[in-house]
């Protein structure tokens, strides 16, 4: 459908596409020759009116002629205010995505520390074969542009929603300020061969109007904008670092977004000549060659890992974890998509057959240590984390020096092993370095635990301690969801001698992890300092069954056990006062 309107005193005229799948896909509004208006936030290179983010949006189907009136209204209302408003916040806001308008042919990976101080850093060429020779390039920007139009005309016709395809830019190579940062991100040895290249940000109230679409900044107004943007500490840092170093120059510029954040973009230079672009100009300045818009992918450690949820303030945070088997496998994974940095994992078993339903690593890892596979896994699958495998046992590695407990901000123990978290609780508490966090699963799945000891009350062995001096009772877990006395033991045996296990379910072991993983975050990040246990109880219906006993601590509120509470002993014989 077209048809013609007139929006804040000028004459358009709009076209409004129905996609295949309206309603549920919302229409499409174009304005048609959008070059002959004002450059326009929000109006794609072809016309098309980007009203609203349709994420999350909820559309009721019932009534397509109200959504086809709310999209043109929109629609009309975006053209207004860009129109009738100061458009500077807006285009800052969105520079990356009008940078792309500038049909750029190369982008770069940036490893940055995305600050306020501009200084010369360290491009590394990516290798030749993924690079485009600048003579095979293919058109120019100007044919780039007539043939893109082209192609959205075709598209108007057709209904089709969205841009016309463009090409993929190819990949220039890496910035970063540190050539460790990214080898931390790819775990890979990277390429030498550095170029020149300069980190600019521009001063917060910067505000820039991006080239339209299918245009470029000349080097002349580059220079220029950028001169006049920076704080008076950043231009005499620059007039210092204007001096030639070669025949290329990388520009990245940091733009400051008025919602938040940065966006960078970049511009390559080519044969220089021996002058410096960002240089005064002088009497003798010369035509420059126009330097080419480069798109910049953001690679940088704080951006990453907030951005898929992990926490900024674990990145330095070194922690051991000993036992990895179904639960502590989940807890690695989680703790490294957490955000901790350094991770140390040791278990000295393999994964066999009988582990793959309910082993993060599944069938792939069969035969191989745990902890090695584990490492490898964590390594391909999650950037800036330092991870060591050591196949020992807790006593084997300590004797042997592999492991030193008291260079950790945290110690996890997920081995549902009783003897085994004791002996690594006193071991902790004898070099007096008592942060540690032991996890287990009760069978059938009937409930888990995590507990955080964090000083001089409180710690593992407060569960299996006496309620009064002298008790010489049976030692059995204080916090355990099942009785103290059972008709028989909770392990299975299906074909033999040997092959004991405890029952319970992948979703168990998850749900095990994540609150063991909770709990150490908040002691990590310092939001919690007492000593504290968690636990959550499930579905006691196969338990039952099976001709078990419930725990009268089963029958207290979920909610209750979920958000914990101190279980300090008295009378411990390692941190009590007997």
């Amino acid at each position: 459908m077209t048809g013609r309107t007139t929006i804040s005193g000028r004459d358009v005229t709009l076209q409004v596409g129905l996609p295949s799948n309206f309603p549920y896909d919302l229409p499409v509004v174009r304005l048609d020759h959008a070059r002959t208006f004002p450059h326009t936030p929000h109006v794609e290179l072809d016309g098309t009116v980007c009203f609203m983010v349709p994420r999350g949006l909820v559309i009721d189907r019932h009534h397509p002629l109200a959504i086809l009136h709310d999209v043109y209204a929109r629609a009309v209302a975006t053209l207004h205010d860009g129109w009738t408003t100061d458009p500077a916040d807006e285009f800052m806001d969105e520079f990356g995505a009008y940078w792309q308008q500038t049909f750029p042919r190369f982008h770069v990976q940036s490893f940055l520390h995305v600050d306020d101080r501009l200084r010369a850093v360290s491009l590394t060429l990516a290798p030749q074969r993924i690079r485009r020779n600048r003579s095979q390039q293919g058109h120019s920007v100007e044919q780039d542009w007539h043939h893109r139009q082209a192609q959205a005309q075709e598209a108007r016709r057709a209904l089709i929603s969205g841009p016309a395809p463009r090409r993929p830019a190819r990949a220039l190579g890496w910035v970063a300020d540190d050539a460790a940062e990214p080898e931390a991100f790819t775990h890979q040895t990277q390429a030498s061969g550095r170029r020149h290249a300069l980190y600019i940000p521009l001063r917060p109230d910067a505000r820039l109007q991006p080239p339209r679409p299918g245009e470029r900044w000349s080097a002349a107004e580059i220079r220029t904008l950028i001169r006049e943007h920076l704080t008076d500490e950043n231009l005499r840092h620059l007039d210092e670092l204007v001096k030639p170093r070669g025949d290329t120059l990388l520009l990245i510029m940091a733009l400051p977004r008025p919602r938040g954040g940065v966006t960078l973009i970049g511009l390559r230079y080519l044969h220089l000549k021996g002058r410096h672009p960002l240089a005064p100009p002088g009497p003798d300045d010369g035509p420059w060659e126009e330097p080419e818009p480069v798109t910049v992918q953001r690679l940088d450690r704080p951006l990453v890992t907030a951005r898929g949820g992990g926490r900024t303030t674990l990145s330095a945070k070194r922690v051991l974890l000993v036992g990895c088997g179904a639960v502590g496998g989940h807890l690695a994974t989680m703790l490294a998509t957490a955000g901790v940095g350094h991770l140390t994992l040791l278990d000295h078993d393999l994964v066999a057959p009988e582990n793959v339903f309910r082993h993060v690593l599944g069938r792939a890892a069969l035969g191989r240590r745990k902890v090695e596979a584990l490492a490898a896994d964590l390594r391909n699958r999650v950037p800036y984390l330092t991870v060591r495998a050591v196949p020992l046992t807790l006593d084997g590695a300590v004797m042997s020096g592999e492991i030193d407990l008291g260079a950790y901000d945290l110690v996890i123990s997920a081995t549902g092993e009783p003897a085994v978290d004791l002996d690594l609780n006193a071991r902790l508490r004898q070099i007096n370095a008592p942060r540690a966090v032991f996890t287990w699963l009760e069978p059938f799945g009937i409930g888990g635990h995590a507990l955080l000891s964090t000083g001089d009350e409180g710690c593992f062995e407060c569960l299996y301690s006496p309620d009064i001096a002298g008790d010489t009772n049976t030692f059995h877990n204080q916090a355990a969801l099942y009785a103290r006395t059972q008709p028989r033991d909770f392990n299975l045996d299906e074909i033999g001698c040997g092959s004991f296990y405890t029952p319970f379910s992948d979703l168990d072991a998850r749900r095990t992890a994540e609150l063991a993983v909770r709990l150490a975050a908040d002691a990590l990040e310092g939001r919690l300092n007492d000593s504290i246990i968690r636990s959550w109880k499930g579905d006691p219906g196969a338990f039952l069954n099976a001709g078990y006993v419930l725990a009268e601590r089963f029958s207290q509120d979920a909610d209750r056990l979920l958000s914990g509470g101190p279980y300090a002993a008295q009378w411990c014989r390692t941190c009590g006062t007997p």
